[in-house]
């Protein structure tokens, strides 16, 4: 009765070793689950030596072994509590270790990414700060050239004020000039009535002979300074005239150059505007960039911490994922020692769900035993197509499948044998042979229907002819214990038993007879 004591430990332990998920202490779960297990490496060992010393005092048909039966029941019902919360706590671990590995590939992508971020920080704020200079000094430009426009501006109103003072000085001129004209035109007229008057005075002068000899010369004199007089008033004209053609075409290229001017004032009022508009553009950019360039600064200081902090936090989860996978691996050594303990538990005679199964899966695999061998005497099947384990992938099937040198074979042969268990023992949900490497050349007729090409469909109601190679699977197969009962959570959340039995042809080991029923 003291082992029956242990075994509500061993489960109270795997309770303990659940409690990590509330109290979130790893380290204590792993000491826990470490405990847990040296507690049941302890009651095996004890079962397995009272076991021997029991057999030696106790040999067969003494009715010891019958006496013994009810603790018997009671030991393997506490097992396969340990088993199932063993797999139940392993799963759930694997399954949080899975996320765990998920963040730590998402944290790592997260931190590649702020890293590029941060160096991209570090170049935008290098960029603003050249950008900033840039504009600084373009508006710097832009404010002195707005001021030289100014200038240039006055300069062009005054020079255009000038023109027009010189152009109505110039018509003054012309003005003057024609009245001059006028004067030269009367001076000629008075030259022309002097000459008149001398020629007279000459005529006169000769009528009186000698004594009109003396006024014929101031006649002469008088007719010779009208002479000089118009002459002179001649030349004085045309100075005039050129005087007034040049006064007229300065006049008129004044007046186009005022034109001009005018034209040129417009021009520069428009730029002064325009370069002003942009001046104060230059200065709200400049303002703006100054204001950019300090946000992206700040920026950069921040996204610099950020990357450290994220570092920390991949490093952490990274660690706290190695450690789930350990805390589960020690959840799950409670189940293995449970198989152990089944094992035991063999030379008692226990009536039980797990012994019967037991028992069907080690006399189907002696069945199918004797059945190979039989084939290869008959011909039917040569011992090395038989253990030929070269597997041809099956062309375009989701999940994988694959045909051996022996499956038609078994499609004949391991229906008979495998679908008589189904019917009889409605509790267990498949049964059937693998090989040694987990391939499942035969399955059952309700897992062997129709390919769909749906993903889901197949994968749950066609799955003959796949390897299966998870921990489970693979175990079945590779197995050479008497049997081997396993306990696994399928992701649809139900705790199953896989109990498997190895099976031998002429001696040699081919694989093994899985049987899956739901734990209880």
């Amino acid at each position: 009765m003291g082992m029956l004591i242990v075994v509500p430990a061993l489960v109270s332990a795997v309770a303990v070793v659940a409690s990590f998920f509330i109290t979130n202490s790893i380290y204590t779960t792993v000491v826990i689950a470490f405990l847990a297990t040296l507690v049941a490496s302890y009651f095996l060992s004890n079962l397995d030596s009272k076991s021997e010393s029991s057999n030696e005092a106790h040999p067969a048909g003494s009715g010891y072994l019958d006496r013994n039966a009810p603790n018997g029941n009671k030991i393997s019902a506490s097992s396969s509590k340990i088993a199932i919360g063993g797999a139940s706590v392993s799963f759930f671990l694997d399954k949080l270790s899975s996320a765990f590995r998920d963040q730590v590939s998402s944290i790592s992508e997260m931190s590649g990414r702020l890293q590029n971020l941060e160096s991209g920080s570090a170049s935008l704020k290098e960029l603003t700060s050249q950008a900033g200079d840039a504009v600084s000094l373009s508006d710097e430009k832009t404010q002195r050239g707005s001021r030289r426009l100014k200038k240039a501006l006055e300069h062009q109103e005054l020079l255009r004020e000038q023109i027009t003072i010189s152009s109505q000085t110039l018509v003054e001129l012309k003005s003057r000039a024609e009245g001059i004209s006028n004067i030269t035109n009367t001076i000629n007229q008075l030259a022309d009535q002097t000459n008149m008057l001398a020629l007279n005075a000459a005529i006169e002068a000769a009528r009186a002979g000698d004594q009109g000899r003396g006024f014929a010369v101031v006649a002469d004199e008088v007719r010779e300074l009208a002479k000089k007089t118009t002459e002179a008033t001649s030349g004085i004209e045309h100075v005039l005239q050129d005087v007034n053609q040049s006064s007229k075409q300065a006049v008129e290229t004044m007046s186009k150059v005022s034109e001009s001017g005018e034209s040129m004032s417009e021009l520069l009022v428009e730029s002064e505007t325009l370069i002003a508009e942009s001046s104060l553009l230059s200065s709200e950019a400049r303002t703006a960039m100054l204001s950019m360039q300090e946000n992206v600064s700040n920026l950069a200081q921040d996204s610099g911490g950020i990357g450290v902090s994220i570092e920390s936090l991949q490093n952490a989860t990274s660690s706290l994922e190695h450690d789930l996978s350990e805390v589960s691996e020690q959840a799950l050594a409670l189940s293995t020692q449970a198989e152990d303990i089944f094992r035991l538990l063999e030379s008692l005679d226990i009536d039980d769900e797990n012994s019967r199964v037991r028992d069907i899966a080690i006399n189907t695999s002696k069945q199918i035993g004797r059945r190979f061998e039989k084939a290869i005497s008959d011909g039917t099947i040569s011992e090395r197509e038989l253990f030929d384990f070269t597997y041809t992938p099956v062309p375009n099937t989701n999940p994988e499948k694959h045909t051996t040198a022996f499956d038609s074979f078994t499609d004949k042969v391991l229906p008979e044998i495998q679908e008589p268990i189904l019917d009889n023992n409605d509790f267990i949900i498949y049964a059937g042979a693998v090989d040694v490497n987990g391939y499942f050349p035969t399955h059952n007729i309700k897992f062997s229907q129709p390919l769909t090409g749906n993903y889901d469909t197949d994968l749950a109601n066609n799955r003959t002819k796949r390897i299966f190679s998870d921990k489970t699977g693979s175990r079945c197969g590779s197995n050479t214990e008497s049997f081997l009962l396993q306990t696994y959570k399928r992701d649809t959340g139900e705790i199953m038993h896989d109990l498997s039995a190895p099976i031998y042809v002429n001696g040699k080991h081919w694989g093994g007879f899985r049987i899956g029923y739901k734990a209880k």
